[in-house]
């Protein structure tokens, strides 16, 4: 048991070092230069870092992967990568900030009471000053959206904004049917249930249906487009002048009904709730089951393989519908997280000054041509001033995975893999000049901290989901959807919920 006297010294030096602290951030502050309060260790200095990742996780050696080595090489740094897939990276997280074992820089992808835990107890530093100091990173600041009491807490994982909502359909099956592509809720209606019932692959067999969805982990992958046809932009949307959750609003009635419709006719997938992305992607790109899917570019490289072996088959991306509203868009792509400093790693400049250049060098030219190339030499080589890729290399070392920040490409090169055929490329390339008018930022709510909604927001979203997939599939009619929401609202404090987030967005 520890006795008061130890107690008090505790607590004293505790005192110290927030003083202390509070000294070097003032410091920096005013534009001087914090003094470490380590001593620079001797050799390269070590980075560890932490964060989770969508790529396949490569070797993280130098001894092994040629692009660790040239990142080692170039900053004159010793990289300890911890990089994991979303599905086991937030429990490694928790686990180690718990024991005490922060790393130098980490990763989370959302303003919760994890993080705002950290922030209030002074674990972790605003990075607003450091945004300013590099200039790569300064083209970053309007994608920013880790904000907590005014500051910017992290450096999101910036790309261009151009979605993960893209329409896309299968040409060649509309004009087997000779169909235009829909320009309506209701035309795109009509074309799921000619790709149903008529037959647009021509086998003579009713073995493939108009609308794609997925639902796994308590999550849908890809109802956001549909969504934006009924002006369901964001989560929380305003109504007569205050933030309501979307669910919340007599559109989205309309957008359930219009889905409950399409799933009772069998326009769309009748395991939708049982298919994960990576499942939905497949049926689209390589299975020939689905005509119509919103997802992102990166569907059109992955269908490749099929359009080669199938030389008719084209996947292409078109306008987003207007709904019986006359709403129409794409919800931009941003990031609500990124990686985060703690105050430890910002009192050893060694190791600051470091990560900072790893940052600023990925989000900058040099850094997209690593992450979109490799090494030159091991990853491609140049042909007619062109990189051209060597044949497994970047898949085997998967240079992306290294790089957080990256530079902001031009909207036409978003999901370009130059290694694709020239007509895959060009499509994507049409495809995102094409859509990038209709590109949607989030609405003033979406960086607003609610301490009741990181209470219960998992539990309180799969509880809505699986009442969406319900409707959907007809277990629950649409007209009773009051009811689920009133429940929402009793069960999750749902009243305190919404006064936090229209206190937080002070009217905007």
């Amino acid at each position: 048991m520890m006795t008061k006297k130890k107690l008090h010294w505790k607590t004293a030096t505790s005192l110290l070092l927030i003083v202390a602290l509070s000294a070097v951030a003032t410091a920096c502050g005013e534009g001087t230069e914090a003094t470490p309060t380590k001593e620079a260790s001797k050799g390269p200095v070590k980075l560890n870092m932490m964060y989770e990742t969508g790529f396949s996780v490569p070797s993280t050696s130098a001894d092994s992967n040629a692009a660790v080595k040239y990142l080692q090489d170039k900053l004159g740094v010793q990289l300890e990568y911890n990089i994991y897939t979303s599905d086991t990276y937030k429990e490694k997280l928790r686990v180690q900030v718990a024991s005490g074992d922060i790393p130098d820089i980490f990763s989370w992808n959302s303003m919760d009471g994890f993080i705002v835990g950290m922030i209030k107890s002074g674990q972790l530093v605003p990075v607003d000053e450091l945004l300013d100091k590099y200039p790569n990173l300064k083209k970053h600041k309007d994608y920013e959206f880790a904000k907590y009491e005014g500051k910017t807490w992290a450096f999101a994982n910036v790309r261009n904004p151009m979605t993960t909502a893209v329409p896309l359909i299968r040409k060649d099956w509309l004009d087997n049917l000779g169909l235009k592509v829909p320009t309506t809720t209701d035309e795109l209606y009509e074309v799921a249930k000619a790709f149903t019932n008529n037959d647009p692959d021509k086998d003579g067999k009713k073995d493939t249906y108009g609308i794609q969805i997925s639902y796994a982990n308590n999550d849908f992958g890809n109802l956001w487009g549909f969504q934006q046809a009924y002006g369901i932009q964001d989560s929380w949307i305003k109504q007569d002048g205050k933030y309501v959750p979307n669910f919340a609003t007599p559109v989205y009635k309309e957008y359930l009904t219009w889905l409950a419709k399409a799933f009772k006719e069998g326009l769309i997938d009748p395991d939708f709730a049982v298919t994960d992305g990576k499942t939905a992607n497949a049926k689209v790109t390589n299975k020939n089951q689905a005509g119509i899917y919103v997802s992102d570019m990166d569907r059109i490289n992955e269908f490749e393989a099929y359009a080669q072996a199938n030389p008719k088959a084209a996947l292409v991306p078109f306008e987003p519908v207007k709904g019986p509203h006359g709403d129409q868009g794409i919800g931009a792509r941003v990031n609500y997280g990124g990686l985060y400093i703690p105050k430890k790693t910002a009192e050893d400049k060694a190791k600051l000054d470091k990560l900072m250049e790893w940052l600023d060098w990925g989000a900058g030219p040099e850094g997209m041509n690593f992450y979109t190339y490799g090494v030159e030499g091991v990853h491609y080589t140049m042909k007619d001033n062109k990189p051209s890729p060597i044949s497994g290399m970047f898949n085997r070392d998967v240079p992306a995975a290294f790089l957080y920040a990256k530079q902001i490409q031009p909207t036409e090169e978003t999901y370009l893999r130059r290694e694709r055929s020239e007509t895959t490329q060009q499509i994507i390339i049409d495809g995102n000049k094409r859509l990038e008018r209709y590109l949607k930022m989030p609405n003033a709510s979406a960086t607003v901290y609610s301490p009741t909604g990181s209470k219960y927001s998992a539990e309180a979203n799969t509880f809505i989901n699986t009442n969406i997939v319900k409707v959907i599939m007809g277990t629950i009619d649409v007209k009773d959807w009051d009811g689920i929401v009133k429940q929402w609202y009793d069960r999750f404090e749902g009243s305190k919920w919404q006064e936090e987030i229209n206190a937080g967005t002070g009217g905007k």
